[in-house]
């Protein structure tokens, strides 16, 4: 088999979704951020292409 660089320690990581760990408050208050973060700058460039900004 070709080795793909994972070691053994870390293949039970990319489990079946059954026996994936709740998300932890850190996770999730992350996970919000990057949202924020790509809905702002999506309206950013949706208002430079209509003549709003700049």
């Amino acid at each position: 088999m070709a080795d793909l660089g994972i070691s053994h320690a870390h293949v039970n990581q990319y489990g079946s979704v059954g026996a994936k760990k709740p998300l932890t408050t850190r996770h999730r208050l992350q996970t919000v951020l990057h949202g924020a973060i790509f809905t702002a700058a999506f309206l950013f460039v949706v208002a430079m292409v209509c003549g709003v900004v700049g």
